[in-house]
């Protein structure tokens, strides 16, 4: 008798493992509240009596999924990003449909769908690049122009200018739209004021769809702000400090409900940093001989202090209808000291001087905007109407003491008022096509007032070419209208643009009135292919458009340096580019490649020239210059060759070709007569760029990071830029179960970030070197903490790490 029973226990072990060893397939589908399918969201499946077996995949374009697992009890966890996770207990024994179900939405994206499991530092799709702010330890805890020179295809000279495919005609917006956080057309010096800390993600389109606002021949970068949209109580606070002196907070709250959430973000940082210039100035007289030789050793002493926040609100009333608001206010102070020591030779009496100039500078930035967002989802399936509107103010005023030859006062004081208002609609028809449309206006109005006083005959005299008082106003009228269908794996995405620019510069000082208006159409057309599952091919075209902005057309010479000024060109026209662009996709289990092939011709780009005028001083002003071709192509790269190490990296390669001829009259010194000069600008070239990044996992939660960056020597028009190199590394640890995190890194650690160029005119030759500021020493400190959802952030934070060998950091996502 028992040794039947041995028999039929041993029988039922064996039926027992072999029934519960088969695979058996789970499906389902994902919805939102309103019945809409939610494609590709990330499905996972931990066994909870054995949590090393993690089962996983991705949902179709119809948010249908199908996982195979073994039979047990799991819990399910399904994550997309601008939706809560759902998280769920099912005892799994045999083969079963979950039906559908539903995950609630608490997030919008500018464009298209982001797929997000582990989170890796960047993502590469076909139409744009999503880098991760928060993976970025070697520059997260500085400046978002700390962050940008480490975005793929961007660069970041050393004063700020941001450039996108070695094209500074960039246009930058804040959540999809402008923002008082970047200043009155200073966007550089603004990036500098703004905490890493409050920003989430940075997207880079190249060849954005008619959707999109057309300004901006290189492309668009949006920068994604925090906006913690968790249920229960959720946040982070980060305190830091550095060396040249710096420090900052950053505190990012959030608290939400089932139909409703409160987020608001707080960043102050403050800091001093000293900079460093170069310049040798070679005059030549008549006959191309030279008359002077100029060195001139710059320094610069800088103390900078900003205040930046922002809260909002998000309200669902039910199934249809959703609203979203939120104020941002932002404040910064700076301090500036120059000194400028000149050593000055004339030929060929051989006469030398040495003098020197000092200007003490203070400027103030004060800025408020505020969104407000309504969307509609009609009962039929992707039917959206959705109404934006926003509003901005910014102030900003400076004004300097200037100690040399003649003593000045300089004053600059300027205001912006921006309102936007667009709609926007989409239209479904039959599964896989759908019609768009939509409209816009902006109006944009900036007020200038400054003047310089200069110390004369003992007494203080206004200089009437350094004051006056301009207003400039810009609306822009556009409405867009694309379709968009899919047969198979073909799909394609064509639109039409149409914008009327009605621009008006008034000058009060030459009592004058400039206007520029003109309707332009830009079409753009997408078409996308599947050749596998993981291999797509895109073909894209776009036209752009760059209008010169304010500071550009406005005729206010800086004279921070009265011997290199600055100043703009009121004649100046927009600038139009036709863009073209091959890119193809492969993403592995552990590695991914995007190459891209790409062509740019842009008619009347912005150039900007450089003349002498008979006292050997130099001034710059834009204008519009003949036509450019460039041909390019990008390779963005991941590789993981072991779970705890993971390279990314990006290369840009391109040949240039630009045409235009410059004229002027200069004044001959001995006879007082004018000649009409005309300089050849013609310049062919190739350069190339490159960025790598390397990130290694180590042991007792520590993780490193090392970023390194090239730019090859370039020619401008009359400048001839040389090559510049930096790197940057990071080292954080975690402590608390993950909850709090020590940050230590070193931006520039070589001490290489320097711009070099030469400048090249008819009658005269500078080299210039310039080091905006020294290397930098950082350590921080973030804690989070989630008063609501603890557990469930620890179990995906076990199932991210369980995944690391599985998942690619190349997440596409069709159009």
């Amino acid at each position: 008798m028992t040794s039947s029973k041995s028999i039929l226990s041993t029988f039922c072990l064996v039926l027992y493992t072999f029934i519960f060893s088969q695979n058996i397939v789970i499906t389902g589908t994902i919805i939102t509240d309103n019945n809409r399918p939610v494609p590709y969201s990330s499905i996972t499946l931990t066994n909870l009596e054995d949590t090393s077996k993690v089962f996983g995949g991705l949902a179709d374009e119809k948010g249908k999924f199908s996982v195979k697992v073994t039979p047990g009890e799991y819990e399910l966890v399904i994550d997309q990003a601008g939706f809560d996770s759902y998280v769920d207990q099912k005892s799994l024994l045999q083969s079963t449909s979950l039906g559908n179900i539903k995950i609630e939405q608490t997030a919008k994206e500018l464009e298209g769908i982001v797929v997000e499991g582990r989170k890796p530092l960047y993502k590469v799709e076909l139409d744009k690049k999503i880098y991760d702010v928060s993976q970025d330890l070697t520059a997260k805890s500085g400046t978002l122009s700390d962050v940008m020179q480490n975005v793929p295809s961007v660069t970041v000279d050393v004063d700020g200018t941001v450039s996108l495919r070695g094209n500074d005609n960039v246009k930058i917006l804040v959540d999809g739209k402008p923002s008082a956080m970047l200043g009155i057309n200073d966007t550089a010096e603004a990036l500098k004021s703004i905490p890493a800390d409050m920003v989430e993600k940075i997207e880079v389109v190249t060849n954005a769809s008619a959707r999109y606002e057309s300004s901006g021949t290189a492309g668009i970068i949006n920068i994604i702000t925090k906006k913690n949209r968790k249920k229960g109580v959720t946040g982070s606070i980060q305190m830091s400090g550095g060396s040249p002196q710096s420090y900052g907070t950053s505190i990012n709250l959030g608290y939400g409900k089932k139909k409703w959430n409160w987020f608001t973000n707080i960043g102050f940082r403050y800091g001093k940093n000293k900079g460093k210039e170069k310049k040798n100035y070679i005059g030549y007289d008549m006959n191309h001989l030279m008359d002077e030789n100029s060195l001139q050793d710059s320094k610069r002493n800088r103390e900078r202090t900003s205040l930046n926040a922002s809260t909002g609100f998000n309200f669902t009333f039910d199934e249809q209808n959703s609203l979203s608001t939120s104020i941002g206010y932002n404040y910064n102070t700076s301090n500036y000291l120059s000194t400028t020591h000149y050593n000055t030779t004339l030929y060929p009496s051989l006469i030398q001087s040495l003098t020197e100039r000092k200007e003490r500078e203070n400027r103030n930035n004060y800025g408020i905007d505020g969104n407000l967002n309504f969307t509609h989802n009609f009962f039929k399936k992707g039917n959206i109407l959705t109404v934006d509107g926003f509003y901005s103010y910014n102030l900003k005023d400076s004004d300097s003491k200037i100690y040399d030859r003649i003593p000045g006062l300089n004053t600059n004081d300027n205001t912006q008022t921006k309102i936007m208002l667009k709609s926007d609609y989409v239209l479904p028809f039959k599964e896989g096509s759908q019609l768009e449309a939509g409209m816009r206006a902006d109006y944009s109005k900036i007020k200038s007032d400054f003047s310089l006083n200069e110390f004369k005959n003992n007494s203080w005299v206004v200089n009437p070419d350094q004051t006056d008082n301009t207003v400039y106003q810009e609306n822009i009228l556009s409405s867009y209208l694309q379709y968009g269908n899919k047969w198979g794996g073909f799909s394609f995405l064509a639109g039409l643009r149409e914008e009327t620019s009605i621009i008006k510069v008034v000058s009060r000082q030459a009592n004058s009135t400039i206007t520029k208006n003109y309707t332009d159409l830009f079409p753009t057309l997408h078409l996308n292919y599947d050749l596998t599952e993981k291999s797509q091919l895109q073909i894209s075209y776009s036209r752009r458009i760059f209008r010169p902005d304010s500071r550009m057309l406005i005729p206010y010479k800086n004279i921070s340096d009265d011997r290199n000024t600055r100043q703009g060109n009121p004649d100046l026209d927009p600038s139009y580019i036709n863009s073209f662009e091959l890119g193809y996709n492969l993403q592995q289990s552990n590695w991914g490649i995007t190459p891209s092939l790409y062509y740019q011709r842009t008619q009347d780009p912005l150039q900007f020239i450089t003349t002498s005028d008979p006292l050997g001083n130099l001034n710059t002003m834009p204008t519009n210059l003949g036509h450019e071709n460039r041909y390019g192509g990008e390779l963005s790269y991941s590789v993981n060759p072991y779970k705890w190490w993971k390279i990314f990296g990006d290369v840009n390669l391109f040949q240039y070709e630009s045409y235009g001829n410059y004229s002027y009259e200069k004044i001959n010194t001995i006879t007082g007569s004018t000649t009409l000069v005309t300089e050849n600008l013609d310049k062919k070239g190739f350069t190339w760029r490159t960025r790598m990044s390397m990130t290694v996992k180590l042991p007792e939660n520590f993780n490193f990071q090392l970023q390194g960056n090239y730019m090859a020597p370039f020619k401008n028009g009359q400048n001839k830029s040389k090559e510049m190199y930096g790197m940057d590394l990071g080292i954080s640890k975690d402590i608390l179960k993950g909850q709090g995190t020590f940050l230590f890194n070193i931006q520039d650690v070589f001490d290489s970030k320097k711009r070099k160029f030469k400048t090249y005119g008819d009658d005269f030759y500078r080299y210039s070197e310039m080091q905006w500021r020294p290397r930098q020493f950082t350590l921080s400190f973030t804690y989070r903490f989630n008063n609501s959802n603890d557990k469930r952030s620890n179990n995906k934070k076990n199932r991210q790490q369980n995944n690391t060998d599985t998942n690619s950091d190349f997440d596409y996502i069709n159009m």
